[in-house]
């Protein structure tokens, strides 16, 4: 297991460890961490920031909270001196990811190391790092492929299907097979079962007839929330057809819904979904979708249960249309008594507390000067680094000198040469290193004269009120990290988290 620390004795050091969440104990996050701890003593190193995702896939960033918190933590500022992982599959499968979140955390001035991956010195490593990330993704692809082609064998052979079947129907065992030690390999087809097929054909005969969703679920108690119907009118396989994936199997099964109320059935969702998906004259964008109409689509939630508020536009007799922001939670599982906000009442008083409170030269003018006080001792901090790296490089000349003069006085050696290319490769490394830090210095520290303030300030409020919406929800995305919302009868209350308002 390589060892060799990068960093300076008494430095403070970062870790990030992730794990997939499968059996293999030896890549447990506790194991990484306690390994971490150890290494850190053993190179005089100390622990700083930790940062845990468990049960993460690594074939994407998306959704690992830790390697976001990761990226913000070194983005503003980290004190340590960089980051320490269990390995490169560990940090990121993906090719591209590995590669743009590995070069943003250095050319921040931090140095990376894997504790499970050896890697060269100096330029060369980029190369080494370049091919693991390469079989990182490889491996990843390669294992896609097996499972895809498995899976399609495993079905068209056997008509067995991984997973959980829809409802109405149940997993028949079949045999497709021994293992190696003779067990039988048992797999799952799909059948119909016979205690729901009355329940899912009244369902089906029900939404033929026009009743509401809410109204069938009643009747029938297929699912616990309406929500949970959003694929079952539109599933094939109740009348006998499979698809999985690309494979389409005619005559999968004995079908549970006859032709005709099928047909009735597809013919009422398609009307459903035109009656919905018009909001204005001749628009045919459906009103959840956010940068249509609502502006705090995304930005808005519930003060009750947290959940999302999302646009609703509902058509009235006389051909008007109610808009609303409404709870998500309150709407599928019916478990939240917050009831809907008009859409005009909500986004004016959004858009008067950011004009009368946020926008105004007072409250600006100090997040200016926090900001630049931030960005001033971050420049302090790195011309400090740049001064030791400086100190190093010089060391490591002289110890090139010294070696260089021995090789001329006595000859050289394969110890000698080895020594030789691993001190040019670190003055490479280092000059790499410095020249990271002469970037970030070259970006200068934000300034605006306190005369000018009013005149951006007031440039942000026009854009808030410009009739066209989607320069205000820009606008908006970038200066409010979320709006809480409650609402006591005809009183709404809420508390908006905003940022500094961008450039």
């Amino acid at each position: 297991m390589a060892n060799k620390s990068p960093f300076q004795p008494g430095s403070l050091v970062a870790a990030y460890f992730r794990d997939s969440g499968g059996e293999a104990q030896d890549l447990s996050i506790p194991q990484q961490e306690a390994h971490f701890r150890n290494w850190c003593v053993q190179n005089g190193l100390t622990p700083g920031a930790v940062f845990r995702d468990a049960a993460r896939p690594g074939s994407t960033v998306a959704g690992r909270q830790a390697f976001g918190d990761m990226m913000h933590h070194f983005r503003n500022g980290a004190q340590e001196a960089g980051l320490v992982i269990w390995s490169y599959s560990r940090f990121a499968r993906d090719f591209d990811d590995a590669q743009f979140y590995r070069a943003d955390i250095r050319r921040r001035g931090y140095l990376f190391h894997s504790l499970n991956d050896d890697i060269p010195d100096g330029p060369m490593g980029r190369l080494f790092e370049a091919v693991i990330d390469w079989k990182n993704e490889q491996f990843l692809e390669d294992l896609s492929r097996d499972v895809r082609r498995g899976l399609h064998d495993l079905v068209l052979t056997h008509g067995a299907v991984p997973g959980t079947p829809p409802r109405g129907f149940k997993r028949e065992p079949v045999q497709i097979g021994s293992r190696r030690d003779g067990r039988p390999h048992i797999a799952n087809r799909w059948v119909p079962d016979p205690e729901k097929i009355e329940l899912v054909r009244q369902a089906f005969s029900l939404r033929a007839a026009g009743v509401p969703l809410s109204q069938i679920n009643a009747q029938t108690h297929l699912y616990g929330s309406i929500n949970s119907y959003t694929t079952f009118f539109s599933n094939r396989l109740y009348i006998g057809i499979l698809e999985f994936g690309d494979l389409v199997i005619e005559n999968y099964c004995e079908p549970i819904i006859d032709q005709v109320t099928w047909e009735a059935v597809q013919l009422r969702l398609q009307q459903h979904a035109a009656h919905h998906n018009l909001t204005d004259p001749g628009s045919v964008v459906h009103p959840r979708r956010i940068g249509s109409r609502y502006l705090l689509s995304g930005l808005a939630f519930c003060a009750r249960c947290g959940s999302p508020l999302y646009g609703s536009s509902t058509p009235q007799r006389n051909k008007s249309v109610v808009n609303r922001y409404a709870c998500t939670r309150a709407a599928r599982q019916r478990d939240c008594d917050l009831k809907p906000i008009p859409r005009k009442v909500l986004e004016t008083a959004v858009l008067d507390t950011l004009a009368v409170y946020v926008l105004q030269p007072e409250v600006q003018a100090a997040n200016l000067q926090l900001i630049q006080a931030q960005q001033a001792q971050a420049h302090a901090d790195l011309r400090a680094q740049r001064t030791d790296l400086s100190n190093r490089i010089g060391g490591v000349r002289r110890r090139l000198a010294n070696l260089t003069a021995a090789i001329a006085e006595a000859g050289h050696t394969s110890a000698l040469l080895e020594s030789l290319n691993r001190f040019e490769a670190e003055v490479a490394d280092l000059r790499s290193q410095i020249a990271a830090i002469d970037r970030q210095l070259a970006a200068p520290v934000p300034e605006l004269p306190a005369e000018d303030l009013p005149a951006q300030l007031e440039a942000l409020r026009a854009v808030l009120s410009d009739p066209n919406p989607e320069a205000a929800q820009r606008l908006l995305r970038g200066l409010v990290n979320r709006i809480v919302v409650d609402r006591d009868g005809s009183l709404v209350r809420g508390e908006l988290i905003y940022y500094s308002p961008p450039p």
